[in-house]
């Protein structure tokens, strides 16, 4: 565990005053402090001491902390200092960052299990992607991102956290952290093949595998692996194919599946080569003026944070120990913006609070005041779940129009009731119609031409019952 700091207890020779702990992982503990000198409210990370004592590491870390000091990108939370304190025996490096109030990215798909609308999540994951071009060029993998690495601060803006943490604790950059003792950095279920097999040294391409299943998560409410154990889970990225968004439930066009696909493929040579280039394909997607702001202004979401939902730093450095075996190109800049970035809005801050940096104009974009997680999508009769059991209903009314013909020319029952099969018949085909081929025009979604082709049988079937009940009851009609 990590050594725990006593409210009061000073670093830096009393630069730093701890006021409270607000989050503790495998790795590290996350302290809210006051920075002395500057009058400001600062976090503070500890490393966790039996990680310290690894030879090597904690240079690693003082030498991580440095290139991520000179990251420059609003998406990113700033690093103000690093340095080394003796606690209880122990010497234990520390990282001084800025104090982000709001909550990270986590907490809002706890809230929704079904995954958040589309808009939204390309957006946040377009914002991720405009952090990680910043920390690869800089030569930083992050090698955990995830939701819970994702902040959302009370201003609305996207910050991720934790850049170059786990690559400070893995020796000369290869996927196997804390040699000799088993362990490998991470967070299993968001790590890519390579970082469980150990294959090489691991680069860029391993950030966008994981935001590859984070963006499934956002749209699905659910990681594309799960298991027991991280063994386990391993054992699934590096073996078995990913679901589909259609599979998991998620009504997203094709383009969407095809960058998931891709950002999940299990050899890095077949992702995405660096994070602009899978910004842009992402960024295509949005609505068109969107597409034409992208990159000129910061993302601002309605954070909904609460005063209980305060500490973003609390356990973000859950890289912990996992059982298991185990070039940086500068991002693209886009074309400067006709007007000046848009300021977030009136929203107050508590004065101890650190206001975060001003976006630089070719690195960001807005959003629209109204989108962001304003809840999940309203369901209408046209997703997939919805079409899917009006089809299955249609075939279910084949069996019944067959049984009613059987019952009205086998059995002695009065003619006059084949009209019976007829209407059973006209719901089917109508089924049939709105659950996939009616959808036609609207469809261009993943899914929709399986479904329509899937409506095609019953739809043929129907007819054909239909007609013969139609001439049958033109046969009655006429009888003498």
């Amino acid at each position: 565990m990590a050594v725990i700091l006593g409210a009061g207890q000073a670093l830096a020779q009393g630069r730093y005053v701890i006021e409270e702990l607000i989050g503790e992982g495998g790795m590290a503990a996350v302290y809210r402090a006051v920075d002395t000198s500057l009058g400001r409210v600062v976090a503070v990370k500890t490393m966790n001491a039996a990680v310290a004592s690894v030879p090597g590491n904690r240079e690693r870390f003082r030498r991580e902390a440095r290139m991520m000091a000179r990251l420059s990108e609003p998406h990113v939370v700033a690093v103000h200092d690093v340095g080394e304190e003796s606690l209880a025996g122990a010497v234990v490096p520390f990282l001084v960052m800025e104090y982000v109030r709001g909550r990270d990215l986590g907490a809002y798909l706890r809230e929704r299990p079904g995954g958040l609308p589309l808009d939204q999540a390309l957006r946040i994951t377009a914002d991720v992607l405009m952090a990680l071009a910043a920390s690869h060029a800089q030569g930083l993998v992050h090698r955990d991102i995830k939701p819970a690495n994702v902040l959302v601060t009370e201003r609305g803006s996207v910050k991720v956290t934790d850049f170059g943490i786990a690559r400070a604790l893995c020796q000369d950059g290869a996927g196997t952290a804390l040699t000799g003792t088993g362990f490998v950095i991470g967070t299993p279920h968001y790590m890519a093949p390579e970082q469980f097999e150990g294959r090489g040294a691991i680069d860029e391409r391993a950030d966008l595998y994981a935001v590859g299943v984070m963006l499934f998560e956002l749209l699905t409410g659910a990681v594309p692996f799960d298991a027991d154990t991280g063994n386990a889970i391993g054992y699934q990225h590096c073996t078995m194919t990913p679901p589909t968004l259609a599979e998991a439930g998620a009504d997203v066009p094709s383009a969407v599946e095809d960058i998931v696909a891709r950002a999940l493929a299990k050899s890095r040579q077949d992702r995405f080569p660096d994070a602009p280039s899978m910004r842009l394909a992402l960024v295509r997607l949005l609505p068109k003026r969107l597409e034409e702001e992208a990159g000129n202004r910061p993302t601002v979401l309605d954070s909904g944070a609460t005063a209980a939902d305060t500490d973003l730093h609390a356990a973000r450095t859950r890289t912990g120990p996992v059982p298991g075996g185990g070039p940086g190109r500068p991002p693209a800049l886009l074309a400067p913006p006709v007007h000046p970035p848009v300021p977030a809005g009136p929203a107050s801050e508590p004065a101890h609070v650190p206001a975060p940096p001003q976006s630089p104009p070719t690195l960001a974009y807005v959003l629209p005041p109204t989108a962001p997680f304003a809840g999940p999508a309203p369901t209408t009769p046209r997703g997939l779940r919805e079409r899917r059991r009006l089809i299955g209903r249609s075939y279910a009314l084949i069996v019944l129009t067959l049984l009613l013909d059987v019952l009205v020319y086998r059995a002695n029952i009065p003619r006059g009731l084949v009209v019976l099969p007829a209407v059973s018949s006209a719901c089917g085909f109508w089924l049939a119609g709105k659950g996939g081929v009616a959808s036609l025009t609207e469809s261009r979604r993943v899914g929709s031409g399986l479904l329509q082709v899937s409506a095609l049988l019953p739809l043929v079937i129907h007819s054909a019952l239909g007609l013969a009940a139609l001439v049958d009851i033109a046969t009655v009609l006429s009888a003498p």
